[in-house]
C-alpha cells in the first residue's frame, strides 16, 4: 500500500468511526426501525443494524402483526420463512423451523423480553399460557439458524425473541372485543402512563374458542378459556439507571382427551401459569452497558384423566435464572458482550417421573464484533454451558460480512451448535399405576447431546430508489446424534440417526406509493437421512419442500386498512405421525378490512375490523386427520383515548 492508498484508508476510516455512529445505540430507538436495515437485539446480544448481524434474521413488527388479522402468537410465524407452524390440537400450537418437527418442536428456543420459556418436564414451549396478549408486543425477532454461541441448548434450529412494549410506550386507555364462529370471544382491556421518573402498562384480557372442527371423529375436545393479566413497570431514576420489573398470570381450562379410549377420554385439565421478573440496566462511559437480569416462572397443571379412578397427571414446573452481562467498547473499530448465567429447574409429575426433578445449569458467553475496515466486519461468539445433566459443549460461531456497494451485504458464517437432552428424556418414567398398570416410557439416560454443524451464504439488499429490500440466504446443516423414540413398549429415547438439511430463502419488500407493502417469502428445503422412521415413512417428507408466504397491506385516504395474508406449503407427514396424517399441498387465503374513526375532538378513536381466515372455505387438515380448519369469520371493536 503506498502512501496515497494509505492516507485514502485512514480518511475513510476516520469518517467511518467519527462522523456517523459505527454501531447501533445499545438502546434501539423507534427511529432506528424506520431505517431502511432495522436494528435488531437478539443475534449477538448486541444491538445492531440487520445486515450487520451474524445470523440471518426475520423481524415481525407491529404493523405486520396488525395486517395479519392472527388472533394468537404462533401464527405470526407463518410469516417467517422456513418455519412451520400447526397444532396438535387446539390448546397446543406447533412452531419449528427446518425439520425434525413433533408435537415438542425441542430444538428452537423461544425467548420474551429475554425469559426464555421453552420449559420442562418434556421440553416446550406452552404458547397458549404465555401471560402474553398481541398487543403487548413491539416485534418479534427471528434467528434463522443455529444461535447456540448467543442462547446455548435448544438454539440448534433457531431462536425466537419476543419483545414487548416498554412500559412508557403507551399512555392512555385502550379496550377490544371480537366476537366470530368457532366460539371466538376475545376481549382486551389495557392502561399506560408516563411519568418523569416512573412508567408503567397494564393489560387484562380474556381468549376462547372451540379448537378444531371435528373430522372424521365424533368429538374434538379441545376447546380452551384463557384469561391473563400482564404488568410492565420502569423506574429510571437517573440518567444510568432503569429498573424494570414485569410480571404476569394466566389460567385457564384447556379442552383435552378424545373418545377413541382410555384413559385419556374427554375433559378439561386446568393450567396456571405466573412469572416475575426484574431488570437493571446501567449505563457506562463510552456506551458501555452493565445488565443484571432475574426471573422466575412457575406453571402448574391440574389432569385427571379418569376421575372414577382417579388417574392424573398433573404436574408443576419452577424456573429461577439470573444473568450478568456486560458490553464493552474495547477500542474504535471494536465491541464486546460477555457475561454468564445460572439457571434451576424444578419439576414435580409423579406420573412422569419416579422422584421431583432438579437440574441445575450454568453457562458461561462472549461475542464480538470487530470491524476491520469499512466494508469489513468480523463477528465471533462461543458459549459454554453445563447442562446439568452431564453434558459440558461449547459452542462456536464465526460470521465474515462485506459491504460491497451502499446497502449491499455479504454474509458467510459458520457455527457449531448442541442441543442438550430434556429431563424427559433422560429420566423419563411416564406410567399409570392400576387399573391402567402401563408404563408408556421408560427413559434409560446416557444420551449424547444432539450436535448440529451449519454453514450458509446470505445476501442482504436494499434498492431505495425501486422501494424494494431483498434477505437472501442458503444453508447446509449436518446434524448428529438425533434423539428420538424408540418403537417398542414402554418407549426409550436413543440418538437414533443423522440427517442433513440443506435449501434456500427468500424474503422480498415492495413498498409503493405511501401506503403499499407487499412481503414476499419463499423456502425450499431438501432433507435426508438413512433412517427408517416407525411408520416406515421417509424423513425427507416430514417437512414441506416448498412453502409460500406473502401478505399485502394497504391505506387508503379515508381510513381504510386492506390486507391480504396467502400462506402455502407442499405436502408432508409429520415425523410422528401415522399415514393417515398426511397432510396435503395446502394454501390459505387470508384477508383484513378495517376502519378506524374519530369518536370526538378529545382524541378518542375507535376501529373496527374484519377478518375471514381461510378465505376459499375449503377445509384442510392441520397436522393429525382429527383436526379440521375450516373458515374462521371474526369481528373486532377497538376504542382507545
Amino acid at each position: 500500500m503506498d502512501k496515497t492508498q494509505g492516507r485514502q484508508y485512514l480518511i475513510a476510516l476516520f469518517t467511518c468511526c467519527f462522523t456517523q455512529p459505527v454501531w447501533a445505540n445499545d438502546y434501539a430507538s423507534e427511529l432506528d426501525y424506520l431505517q431502511e436495515f432495522p436494528v435488531v437485539l437478539s443475534a449477538s446480544r448486541m444491538s445492531q443494524p440487520q445486515d450487520e448481524a451474524p445470523n440471518a434474521m426475520t423481524v415481525i413488527d407491529r404493523g405486520m402483526i396488525k395486517a395479519s388479522g392472527f388472533r394468537t402468537i404462533p401464527d405470526l410465524f407463518r410469516m417467517v420463512p422456513g418455519m412451520y407452524v400447526s397444532y396438535f390440537n387446539g390448546t397446543t400450537p406447533i412452531v419449528s423451523y427446518h425439520g425434525t418437527t413433533d408435537d415438542s418442536a425441542r430444538r428452537m428456543q423461544v425467548l420474551v423480553d429475554g425469559r426464555s420459556v421453552f420449559m420442562p418436564p418434556i421440553g416446550a414451549v406452552a404458547w397458549e399460557d404465555l401471560p402474553l396478549q398481541l398487543d403487548d408486543i413491539e416485534r418479534i425477532e427471528v434467528i434463522r439458524g443455529p444461535a447456540a454461541a448467543s442462547y446455548g441448548g435448544n438454539s440448534t434450529q433457531g431462536v425466537i425473541n419476543i419483545i414487548t412494549r416498554d412500559a412508557g410506550a403507551f399512555d392512555g386507555f385502550k379496550a377490544s372485543v371480537t366476537k366470530g364462529n368457532g366460539g371466538i370471544a376475545d376481549a382486551h382491556v389495557s392502561v399506560g402512563k408516563r411519568g418523569d421518573k416512573l412508567d408503567y402498562r397494564m393489560s387484562a384480557g380474556y381468549r376462547s374458542d372451540y379448537g378444531y372442527d371435528a373430522n372424521q371423529y365424533d368429538i374434538n375436545n379441545d376447546s380452551h378459556k384463557t384469561r391473563m393479566f400482564n404488568l410492565r413497570s420502569n423506574y429510571h431514576p437517573n440518567g444510568v439507571d432503569s429498573f424494570d420489573f414485569q410480571l404476569g398470570y394466566t389460567e385457564g381450562p384447556r379442552g383435552d382427551g378424545s373418545d377413541n379410549g382410555s384413559p385419556n377420554t374427554p375433559h378439561d385439565k386446568h393450567n396456571k401459569e405466573n412469572f416475575a421478573q426484574i431488570t437493571w440496566l446501567h449505563s457506562l462511559s463510552g456506551g458501555d452497558e452493565l445488565k443484571m437480569q432475574y426471573y422466575h416462572i412457575y406453571q402448574d397443571v391440574l389432569n385427571t384423566l379418569e376421575p372414577a379412578a382417579p388417574l392424573s397427571d398433573s404436574y408443576t414446573n419452577t424456573r429461577d435464572d439470573l444473568e450478568f452481562q456486560h458490553t464493552v467498547h474495547t477500542s474504535l473499530t471494536n465491541r464486546l458482550v460477555w457475561g454468564a448465567s445460572m439457571r434451576r429447574d424444578w419439576t414435580l409429575a409423579p406420573s412422569r417421573f419416579l422422584t421431583e426433578q432438579t437440574v441445575n445449569s450454568a453457562t458461561l458467553f462472549a461475542s464480538d464484533e470487530w470491524r476491520m475496515t469499512p466494508k469489513w466486519l468480523l463477528n465471533t461468539g462461543a458459549m459454554l454451558e453445563d447442562s446439568g445433566l452431564g453434558q459440558m459443549n461449547l459452542s462456536p460461531r464465526i460470521a465474515l460480512i462485506y459491504k460491497f456497494a451502499p446497502k449491499q451485504t455479504l454474509r458467510v458464517g459458520i457455527s457449531q451448535a448442541y442441543r442438550n437432552p430434556s429431563v424427559y428424556e433422560e429420566r423419563a418414567n411416564y406410567h399409570f399405576p392400576p387399573p391402567v398398570d402401563y408404563t408408556f416410557y421408560l427413559a434409560k439416560g446416557g444420551l449424547r447431546p444432539e450436535r448440529l454443524l451449519s454453514r450458509e451464504i446470505g445476501y442482504l439488499g436494499e434498492f431505495p430508489e425501486y422501494g424494494v429490500s431483498v434477505d437472501a440466504r442458503v444453508y447446509y446443516d449436518q446434524l448428529s446424534d438425533i434423539i428420538y423414540e424408540t418403537d417398542a413398549d414402554p418407549k426409550n429415547f436413543v440418538n437414533m440417526f443423522d440427517a442433513q438439511h440443506h435449501g434456500a430463502e427468500l424474503t422480498t419488500k415492495y413498498h409503493w406509493g405511501d401506503h403499499n407493502l407487499l412481503t414476499f417469502n419463499y423456502t425450499f428445503q431438501l432433507m435426508s437421512s438413512d433412517v427408517t422412521l416407525p411408520y416406515a415413512s421417509p424423513y425427507s417428507g416430514t417437512m414441506p419442500k416448498h412453502m409460500v408466504s406473502a401478505l399485502y397491506s394497504k391505506t387508503f385516504a379515508n381510513d381504510i386498512a386492506f390486507s391480504l395474508g396467502y400462506y402455502q406449503q407442499g405436502s408432508m407427514l409429520p415425523i410422528d405421525r401415522g399415514p393417515s396424517d398426511l397432510q396435503n399441498f395446502t394454501r390459505r387465503l387470508d384477508i383484513r378490512i378495517a376502519k378506524q374513526f374519530k369518536i370526538d375532538r378529545a382524541g378518542h378513536k375507535g376501529e373496527v375490523a374484519l377478518v375471514v381466515q381461510d378465505l376459499s372455505g375449503v377445509p384442510y387438515t392441520d397436522y393429525a386427520v382429527q383436526n379440521q380448519f375450516n373458515r374462521r369469520v371474526f369481528l373486532t371493536s377497538t376504542f382507545q383515548y
